[in-house]
């Protein structure tokens, strides 16, 4: 990362943003009006969305003085806030995400937390995302769980790459990479440092939050073992797609500065008008990968090009300790035929 250089533009060095800070009327209305749904699952400290909705402007004042405590701590332990670590707890709990029979492998796991820990996480993802769009740290090709940015856009290049390789008569290699458990796998000490190099404000909060969260099997009471973990971010936690999409941007910028260095891209006479630092002379418009929140789409116009990416995210992978599910991870061959 650091040879490539990726790490030199479009970072969110001199943002004002910040993660920490009190909470704002504003972003209270907005969490109580876009989050708190009826008929959601219990929730370990037994208090139900419809509650939390229709507290008096004073009861909720106790919510927010645990939430402002957190965010206005500087540098300091979270355990200095009174009930940190046990308001941050979550209740493990698992969904049938299809298939005839109740093994493992037919379950996602998620985790259900307290509303207190949830109004918080709702903040700081607020914030970041505010932080990362404004500064364009994510990259243009990464779509999904962004404002404005479907998955949608991405297929539509797809499509776009697959009838202009047909209409040339060229040749691209297309491949899908799908990876596996993606949200549990990533090492929270690599996500970390990733927000760091990208010069992300406030990490160290970050860092503290996960550090003091901690995790109990259904029912949560005192006989349930308490897990605490340092690998991956909670299935259901509203900061996890967000943390993740920070996370993959590495590779997506580490695969587009290879293409850039090697001339590795979909090699199409496409755009050729635009004005762009991504332009080629004698192509135009190049890309040579996309994303989709937890899977990336990768392209080359020679089988060459394509291992040399493939090995960029065996790299990857290797040193996060992701792992490619190989069983949704295939190769397509575009032609005019």
């Amino acid at each position: 990362m650091t040879k490539l250089k990726i790490d030199a533009h479009r970072t969110a060095n001199g943002t004002q943003g910040r993660l920490r800070g009190a909470l704002t009327s504003q972003e209270i209305a907005k969490y109580v009006e876009h989050c708190l749904k009826p008929g959601k699952s219990p929730v370990p400290d037994k208090c139900p969305d419809e509650l939390l909705k229709t507290m008096s402007d004073e009861e909720f004042l106790i919510v927010q003085a645990w939430v402002n405590e957190i965010l206005t701590l500087f540098e300091k332990p979270i355990e200095t806030a009174r009930q940190g670590r046990s308001t941050m707890n979550g209740t493990i709990s698992s969904l049938h995400k299809g298939g005839s029979t109740n093994k493992t492998s037919d379950q996602r796991l998620v985790v259900l937390l307290n509303v207190g820990y949830q109004l918080l996480n709702y903040i700081i993802n607020e914030r970041l995302k505010r932080i990362v769009e404004q500064t364009n740290v994510l990259q243009p090709g990464q779509d999904g769980s962004r404002h404005g940015r479907s998955v949608n856009i991405n297929m539509q290049k797809i499509h776009f790459v697959t009838h202009e390789a047909h209409r040339q008569g060229k040749r691209v290699y297309r491949v899908n990479i799908n990876f596996r458990n993606t949200f549990n796998a990533m090492s929270q000490a690599a996500f970390c440092h990733v927000m760091k190099v990208f010069h992300i404000p406030d990490v160290d909060l970050l860092e503290q939050i996960y550090d003091s969260a901690t995790v109990r099997l259904a029912p949560n009471d005192a006989e349930s073992a308490t897990i605490t973990f340092d690998t991956g971010v909670a299935q259901e936690k509203i900061t996890s797609p967000q943390l993740f999409n920070i996370f993959i941007n590495t590779l997506l910028r580490t695969l587009t500065a290879t293409g850039q260095n090697q001339g590795i891209s979909h090699g199409l006479q496409i755009g050729k008008d635009q004005d762009d630092s991504s332009q080629d002379a004698n192509h135009g418009y190049q890309f040579n990968n996309i994303g989709f929140i937890k899977d990336i789409t990768i392209f080359a116009e020679t089988p060459e090009g394509m291992q040399t990416l493939l090995d960029v995210v065996q790299e990857f992978t290797t040193l996060c300790g992701m792992e490619i599910n190989f069983k949704k991870t295939f190769l397509l061959v575009i032609d005019k035929d």
